[in-house]
């Protein structure tokens, strides 16, 4: 049978439940009725049987706790998106990027991706810029050939709707990085055979948002208790998500490019963080026999928040494909110390 509310929100190849609720079936609310044989207590008996059925496939986390782990999720989506880790920027640079993280045990969440406590998802389009196009080579000990200015804007909608569900997601992104070359790079090989880039820091800030909602819509679906059917009609379920987050990153990032075509790359990053996750799920609708001696109202109605981590460290890895003036890549993002994955992909263009 199809639960009341299998919440589930595709970013790339990643498929989550995602809610947080007890769905409550009760026949003594307004409009409900029961004068099936057995009386009150089978009447209790049934309204559990319809709300174990509902909520059985439902994650257990708290509607608070899912909404810290969206905020989570949203400000760790876009590691990656706002900065370069795996080049040399002569002039310039444009590249666009999609990201997705969620926040979980990861090995439970192989066995159960309802049990994901927050995804998040980031795309974002970003012109880079080495500053030695400046009129000025140096303020102080900041050489400006050595420094890259990069700005990322981000916008991404999606909607769909059937008779059995509806949904749309809204996300939104900017952010201002700059990357300083600390350390020099090494031809080691000289034709690209074997180069390694030096080390980078970047810092800068990034600011996301997504907005989300799914409505499940239900009709005939049955359970039997003790010789009675009854039939889930006219129900619906809804979820909506609001989260923004502000990140201030400092990273360090180094990288190897072998045999021209290849670049290895990884580093390490220290996040400051501020924002929330909002979440409201709403669910209405009734179940009932054949012959209406018994009705239930199917409700639910709650909300919560919860703030994202004021601090994260991770580290990250990728692989880069090169051909002349574009690249191909992709990247994982892991958190130290708490459950964030993430991972993103994009193409570059050089020159």
């Amino acid at each position: 049978m199809k639960k009341l509310l299998l919440t589930s929100l595709a970013i790339g190849a990643i498929s989550l439940n995602a809610s947080a609720i007890e769905v409550d079936a009760d026949h003594t609310a307004p409009g409900g009725n029961c004068t099936i044989v057995g009386g009150t207590a089978a009447c209790n008996i049934l309204d559990a049987e319809i709300e174990d059925e509902i909520n059985s496939d439902l994650p257990d986390i708290s509607i608070d706790k899912y909404g810290s782990g969206m905020a989570n999720s949203n400000s760790f989506a876009q590691k990656g998106l706002g900065s370069d880790y795996s080049d040399k920027v002569e002039f310039a640079l444009i590249k666009l990027a999609i990201g997705s993280a969620v926040q979980g045990d990861t090995d439970e969440l192989l066995d159960n991706p309802g049990a994901a406590e927050g995804i998040g998802a980031g795309a974002a389009a970003t012109f880079g810029l080495n500053l030695d196009i400046l009129p000025v080579e140096k303020i102080g000990f900041i050489d400006f050939s050595k420094m890259d200015l990069f700005v990322s804007v981000g916008a991404y909608d999606a909607d769909e709707k059937n008779d059995e569900r509806a949904s749309n997601l809204e996300i939104r992104s900017f952010s201002v990085m700059a990357r300083y070359q600390l350390v020099e790079g090494v031809d080691i090989i000289p034709g690209y055979l074997l180069e390694w880039g030096g080390i980078h820091l970047h810092t800068g800030f990034h600011r996301s948002s997504t907005k989300g909602s799914y409505t499940q819509f239900f009709e005939d679906q049955s359970v039997t208790s003790g010789g009675v059917t009854a039939t889930i009609k006219d129900t619906q379920a809804k979820v909506e998500l609001d989260t923004a987050t502000t990140t201030i990153p400092i990273e360090l990032s180094t990288y190897l490019r072998t045999i021209w075509a290849l670049t290895f790359y990884g580093g390490a990053g220290f996040d400051f963080v501020s924002g929330n996750g909002d979440v409201e799920i709403t669910a209405d609708g009734v179940a009932e026999n054949s012959d209406a001696s018994y009705r239930t109202i199917i409700t639910a109605d709650d909300s919560g928040s919860g703030d994202a981590d004021p601090t994260n460290m991770r580290a990250f890895a990728g692989f880069q494909v090169n051909i002349p003036f574009v690249r191909f890549y992709t990247q994982v993002n892991k958190g130290l110390g708490n459950d964030l994955v993430g991972v993103n992909a994009g193409l570059k263009v050089l020159w």
